[in-house]
């Protein structure tokens, strides 16, 4: 399914690991430069910056040359037709196929571009369809259909191309899908939908992370789709956003001291979560888990005091800022002597070397094709040419 050479993509994770290793001075240029000849990558990629810069060129190009298309058929009944948006979508992936298979683009920018302008107009057609056959059509039709075809689609281009934003949109979609799909046909959908959405989010986390263990390929978008299951299996049950969006969409208003069916459960989850995050992160060695919780503590703090004015803004900065202080000088103090695989002292050159595991990989890229080492890199006379030492070790 996805487009990319298979045996690049391998090559690129083994050169990423060898210069993480190269720059812990666990090898030396020679031989990295030895180990990036013997597993090439044919991907034509691009910086941060120059990503940007293309992404930007390509959009533009793209709109110009769509633009003109546009003005010659001005004159006719086509630009009113969903039938011609699907057909620019289609150059457009046609196009961004080409530059992948031919041109061997890997996020540089350029495919970045074609799948965006291909996805919206693909959209745009879809919504012109919509209008075309039905004038008056109800809120939510739109809203089941276009998140629907969102998440398809969206889905579609992370198989393809194994794209974290477009896995991010994908698993968006699904969520408004259900959202909308529920509050129209749901059984008593505002009082049961924080808990429906909290049960997918959970099976989506659970799924992610084992297919996450069997597919490297998809290692980033999956890795994606983790933090956005975490963080919205938490929205779903925020006091906060449980309060004002069950407010909305009911057009009610709630006076202060009014409150909301099983606040009490909303509120424990609001500042139970994060801590669960934390403390399974810190158990399982789960960096995603960690982070998140950590991202959610200052969720709940801004929940907290949203609705009750304990302090103002400044004093509660500070004893915040003082209560995050203490306790990481508590942990790092802790984490002294290393514990649970976790540690506030820098690791040394070899445990990064361990976690690589590819001495056999730096020994075949260093010796070459033959099956003795050159003169000069055998061992003896006090010289060793292995592992990434000098040969005066």
């Amino acid at each position: 399914m996805i487009i990319y050479n298979i045996n690049w993509l391998k090559h690129q994770i083994i050169q990423d690991q060898m210069k993480k290793a190269h720059q812990a001075h666990q090898l030396s240029s020679a031989e990295l430069q030895a180990v990036l000849e013997k597993y090439p990558i044919g991907f034509r990629s691009s910086n941060l910056f120059m990503r940007i810069g293309l992404f930007v060129l390509t959009l533009i190009l793209t709109a110009f040359a769509f633009g003109f298309l546009s003005l010659i058929l001005s004159s006719t009944e086509l630009l009113e037709s969903p039938g011609y948006y699907v057909f620019l979508g289609l150059c457009a992936y046609v196009a961004l196929e080409i530059a992948v298979r031919v041109y061997h683009h890997y996020k540089s920018g350029v495919d970045d571009a074609l799948m965006w302008t291909s996805g919206l107009l693909l959209l745009t057609a879809l919504v012109i369809f919509i209008y075309k056959h039905d004038h008056d059509p109800k809120d939510f039709v739109i809203e089941l259909i276009v998140s629907g075809c969102i998440a398809v689609l969206a889905g579609y281009f992370t198989l393809r191309f194994a794209d974290m934003l477009m896995a991010l949109l994908s698993f968006s979609g699904s969520i408004a899908f259900v959202f909308f799909a529920w509050y129209k046909y749901g059984f008593q959908p505002l009082s049961t939908m924080p808990f429906l959405i909290i049960a997918i989010s959970l099976l989506i986390y659970f799924l992610v992370k084992k297919l996450n263990q069997q597919h490297w390929i998809y290692k980033n978008p999956l890795g994606m789709l983790q933090i956005a299951s975490l963080l919205t299996t938490y929205a779903a049950g925020n006091y906060f956003i449980v309060r004002e969006l069950g407010s909305s969409m009911n057009n009610v208003t709630l006076a202060p001291d009014q409150d909301i069916p099983f606040a009490w459960f909303f509120w424990i989850w609001t500042f139970g979560i994060p801590i669960v995050y934390i403390a399974i992160g810190l158990r399982k060695k789960e960096i995603i888990l960690l982070r998140s919780g950590l991202i959610l503590v200052a969720a709940a703090a801004f929940t907290l005091k949203n609705y009750y004015h304990i302090m103002s803004t400044e004093m509660a900065l500070l004893v915040c800022g003082s209560i995050l202080l203490s306790l990481s000088y508590a942990v790092m103090r802790y984490l002294k002597t290393p514990k649970h695989g976790f540690t506030a002292e820098e690791l040394d050159d070899d445990q990064l070397l361990d976690q690589l595991k590819v001495e056999s990989l730096i020994v075949s890229g260093t010796l070459g094709d033959g099956n003795s080492a050159p003169e000069g890199s055998r061992m003896g006379g006090g010289t060793f040419g292995g592992g990434g030492a000098s040969n005066d070790y």
